[in-house]
């Protein structure tokens, strides 16, 4: 019996010592490893991080907990990691907001994307979609833009942040209506507004916007991107409603704290690439309209230069500032 025991002790603690041993550098993750997601559950960034954190988790020996910190369009998030020890421990799932969008629209920011961050890699990009309340009176783009300008200030649309703000309020100054933005902490709060008919549009990412239209509980007028998008082929373009050069992608990324060691950095993104283009990822991100991206930190870097470059005189134009 007392061998039993003692052979039972010593496998339970060779068993509770692998669990705890990861695959990185340095044995690296030790401990549970956190995703702080920038917006609230439910949305597109909340689903990708759910998705690949169960998948991850396998591949680098340790449990991922998924936390939502949602508000002021990824800002909470972001300046919560900003601060964390720059261990690898907590990590970032935000993207197109807080890099590019937020520093643009917002004053004093409590947080710089260029200095307090080590950004990993960008998990997928996507087209935001203009979606309409059933009730609505209108089912195209361009029956909209009748409707918003035979009504003027009567129409309202939800959305979870900067990165969506941006290109709505633009679509609007380019087709000469007007139209409020309401904020919400996440995509699928600004849904059931939608739903509940207390906004009449809502400008979405296309993971949690798509099974709304799919199911028959609102109208998509158009999708961002300058092509279709898979999981909504009969939905059109911005572009096909005849306003030419209209071309908006968002996406997901990972940042980790500045000063977290390079190779911990490299084996996360070496990691996460090799999840997101796993069969079983890879397959479920394109059914939510999704890119699997993956590549490497320099190369997330070098996107959002480009994209503030290329947004901020956009932004200055509109006179817009987060709300």
């Amino acid at each position: 019996m007392l061998k039993r025991n003692l052979i039972g002790f010593f496998v339970s603690l060779f068993t509770a010592s692998t669990a705890v041993a990861g695959n990185g550098p340095n044995g690296y993750p030790k401990e549970p490893v956190r995703f702080i997601v920038a917006f609230a559950p439910g949305g597109g960034t909340d689903l990708v991080a759910r998705l690949v954190a169960a998948e991850l988790s396998k591949r680098i020996g340790a449990n991922i907990v998924v936390e939502n910190k949602g508000g002021a369009s990824g800002t909470i998030a972001a300046q919560h990691v900003a601060r964390a020890a720059p261990d690898g421990y907590t990590l970032l799932v935000g993207g197109s907001g807080p890099m590019v969008f937020n520093p643009i629209m917002y004053d004093n920011l409590p947080y710089d994307p260029a200095k307090d961050f080590e950004h990993v890699t960008i998990l997928g990009s996507y087209p935001i979609v203009f979606v309409a309340g059933r009730e609505q009176p209108f089912n195209t783009l361009r029956e909209l833009i009748a409707y918003a300008r035979a009504n003027p200030g009567k129409l309202n649309y939800g959305s979870a942040g900067a990165s969506f703000q941006v290109p709505t309020e633009y679509f609007a100054a380019v087709t000469g209506i007007s139209i409020t933005h309401v904020p919400y902490k996440g995509t699928a709060l600004a849904a059931q507004a939608m739903m509940a008919g207390d906004i009449q549009l809502l400008s979405a990412d296309v993971g949690p916007g798509a099974p709304l239209v799919i199911s028959g509980r609102a109208k998509a007028l158009a999708v961002t991107s300058a092509q279709r998008n898979p999981i909504l082929l009969d939905v059109p373009t911005v572009r096909e409603a005849g306003i030419n050069d209209f071309d908006f992608s968002l996406y997901s990324a990972i940042a980790a704290p500045r000063g977290t060691p390079a190779e911990i950095v490299k084996y996360l993104q070496e990691q996460l690439h090799d999840t997101l283009h796993s069969p079983e990822v890879s397959e479920r991100l394109k059914q939510m309209g999704i890119k699997p991206e993956g590549m490497p930190s320099g190369e997330a870097v070098a996107r959002y230069k480009r994209e503030i470059a290329h947004f901020k005189p956009l932004v200055e134009r509109l006179g817009l500032k987060a709300n």
